[in-house]
This record gives structure tokens, C-alpha cells and sequence, in this order.
């Protein structure tokens, strides 16, 4: 539903030359709106073709016409009003009665204008109101957040730190918040693949690859690789892709994909040889449970693959949040950790340690320099107080059931 309220949207305010181009991308439709919507729920070759072609239009339209692209957390931009309105109609009354006070008028339209031209109000809305949605509210949002890549995030990571111990792994991997499923075909060489999701969207794109994968289409894959690469490619990273080629060289196995919540698994216990997770703890609402959950699925022996953002990760997103005043948490980070908070919880649930590595750093000088322009003055001089010659954004760590 969230989808077709969007496309009806945003189809209704875009320039009309913007509105032509994605008229070509789908000719002779008399319903657009519900046309984009049904194809973004199938996982059918034309599908999967339709998505590359729309998601090259939205990396364009992004770079040459930012204020007409399809953009979440950005005012001055064409969608804005559309989450402004999404959110006032699904706060609780006691947050619309801030919200009310603070722009003073109850004019929905005036709100959103006050949002879009004042910064500080949009911080203020963050901190109060935006930082308190509902893990389904989330899982809402993302099916408008996947419209923006192809890129589920983690792909680097995934060819960096887990790829090279997948190539030994037989049995079964649980990709866990499979995203649009990258790491989910690459594994699929190696072992069977159970993949899990709660954002319908992204789960949907990852199924239409798997299928072509089974039909042993595989030129399609080389266009998904350059599409990743480019909306990555500003991200400092100490890998290179390999080839499609390298990465489909085997025969697909079993891939099985479900929708649903990674704090409630649906599969039997001491069921999976290892767990695949990157880039998604932090954008859960009780990482706890999930981590009972992996050591309830997984077999004793078996590992978790984990990447997660650190302080000083949150601390540089916050930093970029509160200098564009962005109403949404940076990416919709609900934690943070750091080696000792991320191993204590994984050892309360039965897990040792096998690798905790610091990655993504980058230079204090660099850092401080980001820090110094948050409007958040305390910020800066509580880091200052404690330099390093460099941080780590982010962790990279591997644990096993005892």
C-alpha cells in the first residue's frame, strides 16, 4: 500500500519532463502509479530488468537533478511533504500536540513548510518525534528507502571479511536482513541459502535474481555488479569486485526466501552451519533477541558474520543529521557497539569470540573536522578530550556457538 500512496504522489508533484521519463521507462499504461507498484511486488525476469533500468533513471536524476529524485531524509526535495505527511498521520496524538506547539498552527501544509526552511525544527522534530517510530513504521518506510539503490549497503563488507570463509563452508547459511540479496546469490555457490527480510521490496528484487540465477541467466548479474559498484562508489573501501564470473563460477544451490522479522526466526533449532548478518543489527529494535535467535538456529560449532557501526560511526552520522537537520535517525540507526558491548552480548548467549576487527577509518584531524561543525558545541570538545590517530567507523566480527 505504501508504495502505490508514493507513486501517486510523486508522479502528481515531479516536473513534468521528469514525469516523461518515467512514462517511457513503462509506455502505453493508462494507471502509473499502480503500474510501478506491480512490478516492484513481482520477482519475474521483466521485472528484475524494468528495476535496473529504473534504478540507473533515479542514480541520474539524483546527481543532475537532486530536487525532482526520488530522496528520503532531504528537504528541498520533491518527496518531503509526502514523509511529513506520512508521519503526522501515524504519530501518536501526544507527539501531534508537540509537534502543533512547537510550529505553532495546526496547518498540516504550513508544518511542512516550516520543516522544509527551518533546521533547527527539523532537528528539534528528530530528536522528539523521528527517533521514536515504531519497528513497523520502519519496516513501512524501507519499502520507499529501497527505491532509492539497488545497494543494500553491505556488499563490501560482504566480499571483504565473509566471502573468503564462505568458499570453505558446506551445509546451510541463514543470510539474515538479505537485502537485495547480493550476498544471498554468491553464497548460494557454496552452500543452500535460507534468506530473510522485512523489507518486501528488496526481498522481492533478491528472488528475481535467485530465479534467473536457477534458469542459468547470468548476464544479467554483470549490469547488478556495475549498478552496486557505482552507488558505492563513493565509499573509501579496500575492495575490488571481482568479476560475475568468479562470483556465479559454481552451480546455484537450494535458495529459500522468506519476509519477516529477524527477531523471530521460522526455522527449527541447531538448523544452520553459519549466519550472515552485515548492516543490520543497528536498524533493529532488540538486537538481543536476535542474537538468542541466532544461537537457537545455529549448530553448536557454527558462526555469525556480523558487521555493525560503531560510536564514533554513529557519532559521524549524527554529526552529518544535525548539520542538515534530517527528520529520520542517520540511515535509521536504532545502536551502536563497540568490541566489548558486542562480545558481551553474543557471550551471554552462548558465543566465543573468533575476530573482532576495527574498519572504514578514518584520519582524527578528518574526524574533528566533521565534529566542529555540529551544532552540537559539548560534542566537540567531549572528543577532543580523547584523540586517537584514527577511528573506526565500523566493526567487522565473527563469533561461534559454543
Amino acid at each position: 500500500m505504501i508504495l502505490r500512496e508514493f507513486f501517486d504522489y510523486y508522479f502528481s508533484v515531479v516536473d513534468p519532463e521528469v514525469l516523461s521519463i518515467y512514462q517511457q521507462l513503462m509506455p502505453g499504461v493508462s494507471d502509473l502509479a499502480s503500474s510501478y507498484e506491480e512490478i516492484f511486488s513481482r520477482n519475474d525476469d521483466e521485472a528484475i530488468a524494468f528495476l535496473l533500468k529504473f534504478h540507473r533513471v533515479t542514480s541520474d536524476l539524483r546527481n543532475q537533478n537532486p530536487s525532482q529524485a526520488i530522496l528520503f531524509n532531504v528537504h528541498n526535495n520533491v518527496c518531503f511533504p509526502f514523509f511529513v505527511e506520512y508521519l503526522w498521520k501515524v504519530m501518536n496524538p501526544e507527539d501531534r500536540q508537540k509537534l502543533i506547539k512547537e510550529a505553532g498552527t495546526t496547518d498540516l501544509p504550513e508544518i511542512t513548510k516550516q520543516l522544509n526552511d527551518d533546521v533547527n525544527l527539523r532537528n528539534w522534530f528528530r530528536k522528539e518525534i523521528g527517533s521514536h517510530l515504531s519497528q513497523q513504521d520502519l519496516f513501512t518506510l524501507n519499502e520507499i528507502i529501497a527505491l532509492q539503490n539497488f545497494s543494500s549497503g553491505g556488499e563490501y563488507s560482504f566480499l571483504k571479511y565473509v566471502y573468503p570463509d564462505i568458499q570453505k563452508l558446506n551445509g546451510k547459511v541463514l543470510d539474515a536482513g538479505c537485502g537485495a540479496g547480493f550476498a544471498t546469490l554468491v553464497m548460494s555457490q557454496y552452500a543452500s541459502v535460507y534468506s530473510i527480510d522485512a523489507c518486501k521490496a528488496r526481498l522481492e528484487r533478491a528472488m528475481a535474481l535467485s530465479n534467473m540465477m536457477k534458469k542459468g541467466e547470468k548476464t544479467i548479474f554483470p549490469r547488478v555488479i556495475d549498478l552496486i559498484e557505482e552507488e558505492l562508489g563513493g565509499i573509501q573501501v579496500e575492495c575490488e569486485f571481482p568479476s560475475a564470473d568468479d562470483l556465479l563460477a559454481g552451480t546455484s544451490k537450494e535458495v529459500t526466501f522468506v519476509e519477516g522479522s529477524i527477531d523471530n526466526l521460522p526455522y527449527p533449532d541447531n538448523y544452520f552451519d553459519a549466519v550472515n548478518c552485515l548492516d543490520v543489527l543497528e536498524h533493529t529494535y532488540n538486537p538481543e533477541a536476535i542474537v538468542e535467535q541466532f544461537a537457537r538456529v545455529l549448530k553448536p560449532g557454527g558462526r555469525v558474520f556480523i558487521t555493525a557501526p560503531t560510536r564514533y560511526g554513529e557519532v559521524e552520522q549524527h554529526i552529518h543529521e544535525s548539520i542538515e537537520g534530517t527528520l529520520f535517525p542517520a540511515m535509521l540507526h536504532m545502536h551502536h557497539f563497540d568490541p566489548q558491548s558486542l562480545t558481551e552480548m553474543f557471550e551471554r548467549h552462548g558465543f566465543k569470540t573468533v575476530e573482532i576487527t576495527p574498519f572504514d577509518f578514518m584520519n582524527w584531524e578528518e574526524f574533528m573536522e566533521i565534529a566542529s561543525r555540529s551544532p552540537e558545541r559539548e560534542l566537540a570538545e567531549e572528543l577532543k578530550a580523547q584523540p586517537f590517530d584514527q577511528v573506526a567507523l565500523q566493526l567487522f566480527a565473527v563469533f561461534e556457538k559454543i
